[in-house]
């Protein structure tokens, strides 16, 4: 049985989406209490009684900003209910700061049934996988040579390029656009597939960082300015390529 959070302004107003769940035989919580719970900085570990996270139409962006923050350390499948669905380059946008799927409020049964179905076998596989994540080590301890090889070695050629930009960018301003990254990766620039693309491309990077046992902060998406790398990894990559003398950012 799968259970569901449902966190909404008002209770009342998901009995439709509560009722399709139900069918499928999914235990459900609606709460405005936890939902202001959460606001206030509470997390709590009743969160992880539950697979998945709805969150209402009635949250403004800067609500589910900042519950995705609270969220992001959990294992769930965070939803989001709409009216309106978002174009692709605000869809890119919220998968990377944790959305995984849209529901919109109309959404019929058997739609729903099947995208439940697809997403519980992402969340099946992304158990299956586990995580050995160590957090980032502290600067008077040594930065493994090995370790940096096998990270820049397990990049795609167009992922090296990314994290190129990005380790060039950080002593400058630090923040590089979306639409900078697009140029300097594709010809035709930052038409909606490439930006969708880019957001596959950094989801692929913090995915490897975490991989090779990088965890926390590493790359930060700024609404309407494009992405930078945290002060705590850039600190981490620089203690470690000063220990490789040859080592360059784009060629081992």
């Amino acid at each position: 049985m799968q259970h569901v959070l449902i966190l909404t302004k008002n209770s009342l107003a998901e009995e439709t989406i509560i009722s399709k769940l139900q069918r499928m035989n999914c235990e459900i919580l609606c709460s405005t209490d936890m939902l202001y719970r959460l606001q206030q900085g509470s997390v709590s570990p009743f969160l992880s009684y539950f697979q998945w996270v709805i969150l209402s139409e009635s949250l403004c962006h800067s609500e589910v900003e900042q519950i995705l923050g609270l969220l992001k350390n959990h294992q769930l499948m965070i939803l989001r209910m709409v009216e309106n669905y978002p174009n692709e380059e605000e869809q890119a946008y919220w998968q990377e700061q944790g959305i995984s799927e849209w529901l919109g409020k109309d959404i019929s049964y058997e739609t729903l049934r099947e995208k439940v179905n697809e997403l519980n076998k992402q969340l099946e596989s992304k158990a299956s996988v586990g995580n050995q994540i160590l957090s980032f080590p502290h600067q008077s301890e040594l930065v493994e040579q090995n370790d940096l090889k096998l990270l820049l070695k397990s990049f795609s050629k167009t992922e090296l390029k990314v994290f190129e930009r990005l380790i060039e960018a950080y002593p400058r301003s630090g923040v590089l656009s979306r639409k900078e990254l697009c140029e300097h990766l594709w010809r035709d620039g930052d038409t909606p597939s490439n930006m969708s693309q880019l957001s596959c491309l950094i989801n692929k990077l913090k995915r490897k960082f975490e991989l090779h046992g990088i965890s926390g902060e590493t790359i930060t998406t700024l609404w309407g300015r494009g992405y930078k790398l945290s002060s705590e990894f850039y600190d981490y990559w620089l203690l470690g390529s000063q220990q490789l003398e040859n080592l360059r950012y784009a060629t081992i």
